[in-house]
């Protein structure tokens, strides 16, 4: 590897020959790298094939963020992502980007003891309020239709997009050159280096890290996953939410996979899972699960029953196996000797992108470093 700080900005299109780490792929998860690495004085390149800002899975996130998983590795991240979250000093706009209107968990009752665990596991670390309602009919504005529910008071939801500018700028800060409209065509290896061949020059890198998401299952030769990555279909349906029509924490159902978000004063994004699998990234909404999701999610919010329908978006993520072959749980190997691909996340990259972005950059400079050696 070159000296810390090697690649410094470049107008235009142009590329430097030469970085430590090139990251392919600017949404969350690779804005995240991509800052934690430049913090740490690495010469960063990030690519990223669109040229607007957040034109992947990031942008049509729902953004739900909250302390609890059932895995317990999403589980651990996600905490201490919450914790960043909530804290301003983290973020160049000098805001917490956390908009806190509470989490609900609903559940099986059976998971009762579980959730009570987590509970106290969460308040532990974050001197929180979390809690568990069971044999109640509502929690925060949510009806638990005979569920139990985790209750997180200091939870709630982010923009994806807007975090993702803020990482975005704090690298460029440090010295990273971002660069969108770049199309990589090809990774490989000269001289013992990954070489990233894109549509506008070559790079001679260290280390490479693919944060491509959905585009995974079908990624560019050299930054194919060890593991099957699929995409599958994501979409929501916003809605006009009027009085009476309570205020709501974000809300999942583990039973089910019914979720819901607030989307500020007067609006409330809906969703349940669209078991469509290699779905193109933009594929057209489809009406019918558009009106199961609404009829699914009135047990939950009755007032659904009579409110406007404004828009659906749909979209992919990248779906991995549980387990299987990656360093850490976080990153996949590829045929390219230091070149790895992000883990799929299967819909959990937001509230755990910021500790994972931190555990990824480590793992990616150890791993160059003891190339370089």
């Amino acid at each position: 590897m070159d000296g810390p700080g090697a690649a410094t900005p470049l107008h235009g299109g142009e590329l430097p020959a030469v970085a430590d780490v090139v990251v392919v792929g600017a949404g969350i998860t690779g804005a995240s790298v991509a800052h934690q690495l430049a913090r740490r004085g690495v010469s960063v390149v990030l690519v990223e094939q669109s040229p607007h800002r957040a034109a992947g899975a990031t942008g049509h996130s729902g953004g739900m963020v909250r302390a609890y998983d059932s895995d317990p590795l999403v589980g651990e991240m996600a905490l201490l992502s919450l914790a960043a979250y909530r804290d301003p000093g983290r973020w160049a706009s000098g805001r917490a980007p956390l908009h806190a209107v509470g989490a609900v968990t609903a559940a099986d009752p059976a998971l009762e003891p579980a959730l009570q665990e987590a509970a106290g596991r969460i308040n532990d670390a974050l001197g929180s309020s979390a809690h568990v309602v069971a044999g109640r009919d509502e929690a925060a504005g949510i009806r638990l239709a005979g569920g139990v529910a985790l209750v997180e008071p200091e939870a709630g939801w982010v923009a994806p997009p807007e975090v993702a500018a803020d990482w975005l700028a704090q690298a460029a800060a440090d010295g990273a050159l971002v660069r969108h409209g770049v199309r990589v065509l090809q990774v490989g290896e000269r001289g013992g280096r990954p070489t990233v061949l894109t549509d506008a020059g070559v790079i001679s890198a260290g280390a490479v890290i693919g944060a491509v998401g959905p585009w995974a299952a079908d990624p560019v030769p050299g930054l194919r996953p060890a593991s099957p990555v699929r995409s599958r279909s994501i979409q929501v349906s916003i809605v006009e939410r009027r009085p009476p029509a309570p205020d709501h924490a974000t809300f999942i159902d583990l039973r089910t996979g019914l979720y819901a978000k607030p989307v500020g004063s007067d609006r409330t994004l809906i969703g349940m899972p669209h078991l469509v699998w290699d779905s193109p990234v933009e594929a057209r909404p489809d009406p019918a699960h558009e009106r199961a999701t609404l009829a699914a999610l009135t047990a939950h919010f009755p007032w659904l029953a009579t409110a406007a329908h404004l828009a659906t978006v749909r979209a992919a993520d990248a779906y991995g196996p549980p387990d299987g072959g990656r360093a850490s749980g976080l990153l996949e190997a590829t045929g390219v000797p230091h070149v790895w691909s992000v883990r799929a996340w299967n819909g959990g990259g937001v509230k755990t992108a910021p500790e994972a972005g931190r555990r990824i950059a480590r793992a990616c400079l150890a791993d160059a470093f003891a190339h370089s050696a």
